[in-house]
């Protein structure tokens, strides 16, 4: 059985980095206009960053799963 070349493993790696932050960041960055719209101050941040972290999860998995 091969071994995968470590290139493949590199970018897998990079594409889960660069998409983990890349939802966090849009989370926050809609967290905080639901906040300065509605004046819930810290809520909306909060919920944002979870729901851009859960949805940067679950944009990963496809792609550990395709490389696995």
């Amino acid at each position: 059985m091969a071994s995968k070349p470590p290139w493949r493993a590199l970018s897998v790696v990079s594409l889960i980095g660069i998409d983990l932050a890349a939802c966090t960041v849009i989370g926050y960055w809609l967290g905080r206009q639901a906040d300065q719209w509605l004046g819930t101050e810290p809520l909306g941040l909060i919920i944002g960053v979870l729901a851009g972290l859960g949805a940067g999860i679950l944009s990963i998995i496809p792609v550990v799963k395709k490389f696995l």
